[in-house]
Formats: C-alpha cells, sequence, structure tokens
C-alpha cells in the first residue's frame, strides 16, 4: 500500500511542476482598486489555499450549529 500512496504523490508532484512550468507568464489581478501581477501558477495556489481555509472555516460552523441544535434538544 506504501508504493500506491507513493505513486500518487509523485503523480501530484508531477502535475504541480507541469502547472508551474506551463503557467509562468505574468497576469493582472484587481481587487478593491489593487492591481497586483503575479505567475499564472501563483494565483492557481493562492485561490486553491484560500478555498481550503474558507471550505474549513465553513464546515467548522457547520459543525458547531449542529452541536447547538443537539445541545437544545
Amino acid at each position: 500500500m506504501e508504493k500506491v500512496w507513493l505513486a500518487v504523490k509523485v503523480v501530484i508532484l508531477a502535475l504541480v511542476v507541469i502547472l508551474v512550468v506551463q503557467n509562468i507568464e505574468m497576469v493582472q489581478v484587481q481587487l478593491l482598486g489593487w492591481t497586483i501581477a503575479m505567475p499564472m501558477a501563483l494565483l492557481v495556489v493562492v485561490i486553491y489555499l484560500l478555498g481550503m481555509i474558507s471550505g474549513r472555516g465553513l464546515m467548522g460552523l457547520i459543525r458547531r450549529v449542529k452541536g447547538e441544535e443537539s445541545h437544545r434538544r
């Protein structure tokens, strides 16, 4: 089973390297009047991380609300 996980990790790493190599061109991102220039690959990583953080926060909030409902019953 360890070899399977190692293979999965190698494939993911290869995909990340391909993503970075193929998307090194600079893009401009505008947010609230600010303009930031960054490589496309970095933008994808930042958006992914923000999605992970916000998703985890949302799931924590849902669990907390469900936990309060179960204590009320």
